[in-house]
């Protein structure tokens, strides 16, 4: 069936921009267990400022410290900018759910409680990104990138001074 220009239905529409997006994430790999190690960065919706707000920037921070506190992940260092943050992770032996789940789940309940106290229906982006650190070097350098990045954005001149930035090893 062939529409007008502006009368496709939008389910059509949506099959249509599923089917172009790129794929972001390895397609036979095993993201359950403790073996191995992520580089995670996960944006702000529409990569909006939200974590200008430094109340709103301490919700995913005091989710990090409950997820550990729960001994369900290492987190080795993270930052949180204005539109995104980045982590650096892996998991416990306790821990035996998916990557992705993880990511859901912190993105659910942080939604929850933004949406609560600042009335934001909208916190995060529907995907995220993840590398898998497979080498001593490899995570060294990705950690400097991580602490780093208040740098590079010309926020503060030394890592240190960006209280949103974290080394926790």
């Amino acid at each position: 069936m062939r529409y007008d220009v502006g009368t496709v239905p939008r389910t059509v529409r949506l099959n249509k921009e599923m089917r172009k997006r790129k794929r972001i994430h390895l397609i036979d790999f095993d993201y359950t267990g403790s073996g191995y190690l992520y580089f995670i960065t996960i944006c702000t919706f529409n990569k909006n400022p939200y974590f200008k707000n430094y109340e709103i920037a301490k919700v995913p921070e005091e989710e990090f410290k409950f997820r550990i506190s729960k001994n369900e992940v290492f987190i080795y260092c993270y930052c949180i900018m204005p539109d995104h943050f980045h982590v650096l992770l892996s998991f416990t032996d306790e821990y035996n759910k998916s990557l992705q789940v993880w990511i859901s789940s912190f993105k659910r309940f942080t939604s929850k409680i933004v949406k609560e106290r600042f009335n934001l229906n909208k916190l995060w982006q529907g995907n995220f990104y993840e590398h898998i650190v497979r080498t001593d070097e490899s995570f060294s350098n990705i950690a400097e990138y991580i602490l780093n990045n208040p740098v590079r954005k010309r926020i503060v001149k030394h890592w240190q001074e960006y209280e949103l930035s974290k080394l926790l090893v």
